[in-house]
Protein backbone atom coordinates (compact mmCIF):
# COMPACT_ATOMS: atom_id res chain seq x y z
CA UNK A 1 0.00 0.00 0.00
CA UNK A 2 2.76 2.63 0.87
CA UNK A 3 4.35 1.42 -2.42
CA UNK A 4 1.07 2.51 -4.58
CA UNK A 5 0.46 5.76 -3.03
CA UNK A 6 4.67 6.57 -3.37
CA UNK A 7 3.70 6.04 -6.90
CA UNK A 8 0.66 7.82 -7.35
CA UNK A 9 2.52 11.11 -5.72
CA UNK A 10 5.21 10.29 -7.90
CA UNK A 11 2.49 11.02 -10.70
CA UNK A 12 3.26 13.92 -13.04
CA UNK A 13 0.25 16.14 -13.40
CA UNK A 14 -0.77 16.13 -16.88
CA UNK A 15 0.09 19.28 -19.22
CA UNK A 16 -2.43 21.44 -20.68
CA UNK A 17 -0.98 22.48 -24.57
CA UNK A 18 -2.77 25.60 -25.94
CA UNK A 19 -4.56 24.80 -29.03
CA UNK A 20 -2.61 25.55 -32.43
CA UNK A 21 -5.99 26.52 -33.84
CA UNK A 22 -6.84 29.36 -30.60
CA UNK A 23 -6.86 32.50 -31.75
CA UNK A 24 -4.87 35.15 -29.28
CA UNK A 25 -6.72 38.03 -28.17
CA UNK A 26 -5.75 41.66 -29.39
CA UNK A 27 -2.32 42.47 -28.02
CA UNK A 28 -3.62 46.30 -27.73
CA UNK A 29 -6.33 47.54 -25.17
CA UNK A 30 -6.40 51.20 -25.73
CA UNK A 31 -3.41 53.96 -27.15
CA UNK A 32 -4.80 57.25 -25.08
CA UNK A 33 -3.26 60.96 -24.42
CA UNK A 34 -1.71 61.08 -21.11
CA UNK A 35 -3.70 63.74 -19.80
CA UNK A 36 -2.57 64.11 -16.32
CA UNK A 37 0.75 64.25 -16.78
CA UNK A 38 0.58 66.98 -19.32
CA UNK A 39 -1.96 68.93 -17.63
CA UNK A 40 0.16 68.66 -14.39
CA UNK A 41 3.82 69.77 -16.23
CA UNK A 42 3.02 71.74 -19.63
CA UNK A 43 6.58 72.14 -19.96
CA UNK A 44 7.13 68.76 -21.10
CA UNK A 45 4.97 69.66 -25.03
CA UNK A 46 6.28 73.24 -24.16
CA UNK A 47 9.76 71.18 -25.35
CA UNK A 48 7.69 69.18 -28.18
CA UNK A 49 7.86 65.89 -25.77
CA UNK A 50 4.19 64.29 -25.73
CA UNK A 51 3.40 61.26 -23.02
CA UNK A 52 0.91 58.60 -24.07
CA UNK A 53 -0.66 55.47 -22.63
CA UNK A 54 -0.27 52.63 -23.78
CA UNK A 55 -2.41 49.76 -22.22
CA UNK A 56 -1.50 45.97 -23.93
CA UNK A 57 -2.26 42.56 -22.83
CA UNK A 58 0.73 40.95 -23.06
CA UNK A 59 4.25 41.79 -23.30
CA UNK A 60 5.81 43.23 -26.16
CA UNK A 61 8.46 45.28 -27.17
CA UNK A 62 7.68 48.44 -29.42
CA UNK A 63 9.51 51.06 -31.89
CA UNK A 64 8.12 54.13 -32.61
CA UNK A 65 8.44 56.51 -35.83
CA UNK A 66 7.74 58.85 -38.16
CA UNK A 67 8.32 57.83 -41.79
CA UNK A 68 11.84 56.54 -41.57
CA UNK A 69 13.04 58.49 -38.13
CA UNK A 70 13.00 56.33 -35.00
CA UNK A 71 11.74 58.19 -32.05
CA UNK A 72 11.38 55.85 -29.61
CA UNK A 73 11.74 51.86 -28.56
CA UNK A 74 11.60 50.04 -25.80
CA UNK A 75 9.24 47.59 -23.69
CA UNK A 76 5.93 47.57 -22.60
CA UNK A 77 5.05 45.13 -19.94
CA UNK A 78 0.71 44.14 -19.39
CA UNK A 79 -0.89 47.04 -18.34
CA UNK A 80 -1.29 50.49 -18.63
CA UNK A 81 2.54 51.50 -19.98
CA UNK A 82 3.70 55.63 -20.21
CA UNK A 83 5.26 56.03 -23.51
CA UNK A 84 6.51 59.49 -23.43
CA UNK A 85 8.61 60.95 -27.00
CA UNK A 86 10.43 63.78 -28.49
CA UNK A 87 9.76 65.32 -31.94
CA UNK A 88 11.44 68.15 -32.88
CA UNK A 89 8.52 71.38 -33.51
CA UNK A 90 5.83 69.19 -32.07
CA UNK A 91 4.09 71.97 -30.84
CA UNK A 92 5.49 74.86 -33.11
CA UNK A 93 2.84 75.37 -35.48
CA UNK A 94 -0.84 73.75 -36.06
CA UNK A 95 0.03 71.03 -37.88
CA UNK A 96 -0.84 66.97 -38.17
CA UNK A 97 1.83 64.18 -37.66
CA UNK A 98 1.37 60.47 -38.39
CA UNK A 99 3.61 57.97 -36.55
CA UNK A 100 3.89 54.65 -36.98
CA UNK A 101 3.81 52.28 -33.67
CA UNK A 102 5.17 48.88 -34.12
CA UNK A 103 4.78 46.34 -31.00
CA UNK A 104 6.10 43.02 -31.94
CA UNK A 105 5.74 39.55 -29.39
CA UNK A 106 7.05 36.07 -29.73
CA UNK A 107 5.67 34.77 -33.52
CA UNK A 108 3.41 38.12 -33.81
CA UNK A 109 3.64 41.83 -34.61
CA UNK A 110 0.81 44.40 -34.11
CA UNK A 111 0.96 47.89 -35.73
CA UNK A 112 -1.41 50.97 -35.23
CA UNK A 113 -1.28 54.29 -37.05
CA UNK A 114 -1.24 57.39 -34.75
CA UNK A 115 -2.30 61.33 -36.25
CA UNK A 116 -1.61 63.27 -33.64
CA UNK A 117 -3.20 67.05 -35.11
CA UNK A 118 -2.02 70.28 -32.92
CA UNK A 119 -4.08 73.47 -33.02
CA UNK A 120 -1.68 76.32 -31.53
CA UNK A 121 -4.42 78.98 -30.03
CA UNK A 122 -7.04 77.34 -30.76
CA UNK A 123 -9.53 78.33 -28.56
CA UNK A 124 -12.64 76.98 -30.71
CA UNK A 125 -10.88 74.11 -31.59
CA UNK A 126 -13.10 72.16 -29.06
CA UNK A 127 -16.66 71.23 -29.29
CA UNK A 128 -18.99 72.49 -26.50
CA UNK A 129 -19.06 70.26 -23.28
CA UNK A 130 -22.18 68.72 -23.68
CA UNK A 131 -24.43 69.16 -20.46
CA UNK A 132 -24.50 66.01 -17.85
CA UNK A 133 -28.02 64.77 -17.81
CA UNK A 134 -29.57 62.43 -15.01
CA UNK A 135 -32.45 59.79 -15.32
CA UNK A 136 -34.67 58.85 -12.46
CA UNK A 137 -36.98 60.96 -10.53
CA UNK A 138 -37.08 61.72 -6.49
CA UNK A 139 -40.18 61.48 -4.78
CA UNK A 140 -40.53 62.67 -1.26
CA UNK A 141 -43.55 62.39 1.49
CA UNK A 142 -44.51 63.30 4.60
CA UNK A 143 -46.23 61.51 7.34
CA UNK A 144 -48.13 62.44 10.44
CA UNK A 145 -49.28 59.96 13.18
CA UNK A 146 -48.90 57.46 10.27
CA UNK A 147 -51.19 59.13 7.58
CA UNK A 148 -49.32 60.66 4.41
CA UNK A 149 -50.21 64.47 4.56
CA UNK A 150 -48.27 65.17 1.70
CA UNK A 151 -45.53 64.11 -1.15
CA UNK A 152 -43.49 65.90 -4.07
CA UNK A 153 -42.45 64.15 -6.66
CA UNK A 154 -39.40 65.89 -9.13
CA UNK A 155 -37.30 64.28 -11.69
CA UNK A 156 -33.64 64.49 -11.60
CA UNK A 157 -33.16 67.05 -14.33
CA UNK A 158 -36.00 69.05 -12.98
CA UNK A 159 -34.24 69.47 -9.50
CA UNK A 160 -31.20 71.04 -10.80
CA UNK A 161 -33.60 74.03 -11.81
CA UNK A 162 -35.86 73.84 -8.56
CA UNK A 163 -35.74 77.21 -6.86
CA UNK A 164 -36.23 76.21 -3.48
CA UNK A 165 -36.62 79.57 -1.92
CA UNK A 166 -36.89 80.43 2.11
CA UNK A 167 -38.20 77.36 4.03
CA UNK A 168 -41.83 78.33 4.70
CA UNK A 169 -42.99 77.13 8.18
CA UNK A 170 -46.04 74.65 8.18
CA UNK A 171 -48.16 74.02 11.18
CA UNK A 172 -48.61 70.95 12.95
CA UNK A 173 -51.30 69.35 11.07
CA UNK A 174 -52.57 67.95 14.87
CA UNK A 175 -53.01 71.71 15.82
CA UNK A 176 -56.29 73.85 15.30
CA UNK A 177 -57.34 77.24 16.21
CA UNK A 178 -55.55 78.84 18.27
CA UNK A 179 -53.30 76.75 19.23
CA UNK A 180 -51.84 77.11 15.58
CA UNK A 181 -51.81 81.11 16.09
CA UNK A 182 -49.69 80.33 19.75
CA UNK A 183 -47.33 77.88 18.18
CA UNK A 184 -43.76 79.68 17.72
CA UNK A 185 -43.04 80.19 14.11
CA UNK A 186 -39.27 79.01 15.03
CA UNK A 187 -40.57 75.74 15.91
CA UNK A 188 -41.60 74.20 12.57
CA UNK A 189 -39.91 74.46 9.41
CA UNK A 190 -41.18 72.97 6.00
CA UNK A 191 -39.62 69.23 5.72
CA UNK A 192 -40.69 69.20 2.25
CA UNK A 193 -38.88 72.20 1.34
CA UNK A 194 -35.88 71.39 3.42
CA UNK A 195 -36.40 67.69 1.95
CA UNK A 196 -36.43 69.07 -1.70
CA UNK A 197 -33.46 71.46 -0.97
CA UNK A 198 -31.24 68.44 -0.24
CA UNK A 199 -32.48 66.45 -3.16
CA UNK A 200 -31.28 69.08 -5.50
CA UNK A 201 -28.25 69.69 -3.57
CA UNK A 202 -27.45 65.88 -4.00
CA UNK A 203 -28.61 65.90 -7.55
CA UNK A 204 -26.58 68.45 -8.42
CA UNK A 205 -23.48 66.62 -7.07
CA UNK A 206 -24.21 63.92 -9.15
CA UNK A 207 -24.28 66.08 -12.58
CA UNK A 208 -21.06 67.27 -11.31
CA UNK A 209 -19.72 63.75 -10.48
CA UNK A 210 -20.59 62.79 -14.59
CA UNK A 211 -19.20 65.99 -15.99
CA UNK A 212 -15.83 65.71 -14.46
CA UNK A 213 -16.20 61.48 -15.51
CA UNK A 214 -17.05 62.84 -19.37
CA UNK A 215 -13.91 65.82 -18.98
CA UNK A 216 -11.79 63.03 -18.21
CA UNK A 217 -12.55 60.13 -20.79
CA UNK A 218 -12.73 63.32 -23.42
CA UNK A 219 -9.16 64.23 -22.32
CA UNK A 220 -8.05 61.13 -23.43
CA UNK A 221 -8.31 62.03 -26.95
CA UNK A 222 -8.34 65.19 -27.39
CA UNK A 223 -7.05 68.16 -25.06
CA UNK A 224 -6.94 71.97 -24.73
CA UNK A 225 -4.28 73.60 -22.52
CA UNK A 226 -1.69 76.04 -22.65
CA UNK A 227 1.97 76.52 -23.13
CA UNK A 228 4.69 78.83 -21.99
CA UNK A 229 6.34 80.83 -25.26
CA UNK A 230 8.63 83.56 -25.34
CA UNK A 231 8.15 85.63 -27.31
CA UNK A 232 10.43 88.18 -30.06
CA UNK A 233 10.72 90.30 -27.10
CA UNK A 234 12.26 87.81 -24.97
CA UNK A 235 8.44 87.90 -22.47
CA UNK A 236 6.87 84.87 -21.87
CA UNK A 237 3.59 84.64 -22.56
CA UNK A 238 0.79 81.15 -22.05
CA UNK A 239 -0.26 80.01 -25.77
CA UNK A 240 -3.50 78.01 -26.05
CA UNK A 241 -3.00 74.38 -27.91
CA UNK A 242 -5.36 71.80 -28.56
CA UNK A 243 -3.54 68.05 -29.02
CA UNK A 244 -6.30 65.50 -30.69
CA UNK A 245 -5.05 62.07 -30.86
CA UNK A 246 -6.42 59.52 -32.93
CA UNK A 247 -6.12 55.73 -33.31
CA UNK A 248 -6.35 53.59 -36.47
Amino acid sequence: MASLLLSLLLLQAPVVLPDPGAVPSPLIRSIDLDAGTLLEDPTLLAADTLSLLVEIRREAFYKLSERDNILATGKLLPGVNTLRFTRPGLAAVSQSHFFLLDLIEPGATSRKFLRVQVTVEGRTALAPEAQATLSGSFRLEMYHSGRLIGFRKKSMADLLKLKTGLVVPVPDPGLSGSAIRSQPQSQSVSVLGLGMALAKYLAGKKAEAKMRERTIEAQKKKLAMSISRQGANGESREVPIVIELRVE
